[in-house]
């Protein structure tokens, strides 16, 4: 649960309606018919496709995930601690990676300032939402901006497992306030939408492929798949993070990695756009590992920090923090792949 959407699209697969004859189902021939007379034959009209909900009935969607966001935001702020209540009441809405993040900021809502509270319970709202209904899928992307701040992104809906409809992933559309979608959604005459298989590729990459380049950035720092990604302010971010992991007093006796881990929801939710590239929502995890040198194994012991120490407040030898997020990606036909925005939180520290 967040007072602001956080940086986050993934995708499903797209039926297109075909028309054929059944075997055996071809026109008679008129000796079939013991009385000879003519027939005429019809052609069944395509089947029209259909989005899992109305543009109106979105916006309801929408508006209901404010309202509880909102309710329950005020009341995990009134807290000094972890409100179940209020969790409970934001699981009716959110769902995915979403939810992951924010259950990770009531765990550790202890650590947070009074101003930081006083901020996360402040109420917002969503101005001027553009709905994108894919056919024939069981989700639709809202794109929309806060009121407060300005902020763009784009929010995805899935009837999580048949629970009903949750907000699995809010992404920003870019690091500034000027973002905008790289290109208008494509949509049919009916104003539907098409959603993009995981693995068709776009260019160089298909949206299954984007995580595995994004991670390497933290992993290798980008020697390796990460190659095939242009650069942005989330990879520069995450190169930075590469960079500087060891640039600390204590690195004499302690090193820090990165290590690709799978993440706890993997839909991927993909869009076509209309100059034909691909806009998607992929998730992406990996885990921190900061360990003690082999030489002060018995000499010394790492201490965590405060967000740490709410998973595992222990002084030990090696601790593994695990960090789930999401990524907004534009894939082109032609060039490398963009990540337009990233968002991770730390849900846990062993």
């Amino acid at each position: 649960m967040r007072t602001l959407p956080r940086h986050r699209v993934a995708c499903a697969l797209a039926t297109a309606a075909a028309l054929t004859l059944p075997a055996g189902c071809g026109l008679p021939d008129n000796h079939d018919d013991p009385h000879n007379t003519p027939r005429t034959t019809t052609t069944a009209p395509a089947p029209t496709r259909k989005g899992a909900v109305t543009r109106d009935e979105a916006k309801e969607i929408l508006a209901r995930y404010v309202s509880v966001n909102n309710w329950s935001n005020a009341m995990q702020g009134r807290s000094t601690s972890p409100s179940a209540q209020a969790r409970r009441l934001l699981a009716a809405v959110e769902g995915g990676q979403l939810l992951e993040q924010s259950v990770a900021d009531y765990k550790t809502w202890r650590t947070r300032t009074v101003a930081e509270r006083k901020k996360y319970a402040a109420p917002f709202y969503y101005q001027e939402p553009v709905v994108y209904v894919p056919a024939e899928e069981r989700w639709f992307a809202i794109e929309a901006k806060v009121d407060r701040t300005g902020w763009k992104g784009l929010l995805i809906f899935d009837q999580a497992d048949d629970k009903g409809w949750r907000n699995v992933a809010t992404v920003a559309l870019g690091d500034k306030k000027s973002a905008r979608l790289p290109a208008p959604v494509a949509t049919d005459h009916a104003g539907l939408a098409t959603a993009v298989n995981p693995t068709t590729r776009s260019g160089k990459l298909a949206p299954n492929q984007v995580a595995d380049a994004f991670e390497d950035h933290f992993v290798t720092g980008g020697t390796g798949a990460g190659q095939a990604l242009a650069s942005s302010a989330s990879t520069r971010a995450a190169l930075k993070v590469y960079k500087e992991r060891n640039q600390n007093k204590d690195a004499r006796v302690a090193t820090k990695s990165f290590k690709q881990r799978d993440a706890r929801h993997q839909q991927i939710y993909a869009l076509k756009l209309r100059d034909g590239s691909t806009l998607a929502v992929v998730p992406s995890a990996h885990d921190q590992h900061y360990v003690l040198k082999e030489e002060f194994f018995l000499r010394a012991k790492i201490v965590p920090n405060r967000e740490e120490a709410v998973f595992n407040p222990a002084r030990r030898i090696a601790v593994i923090d695990e960090f789930q997020g999401m990524l907004l990606a534009h894939l082109p036909t032609n060039g490398k792949p963009r990540i337009l925005s990233h968002e991770f939180r730390m849900v846990d520290s062993q």
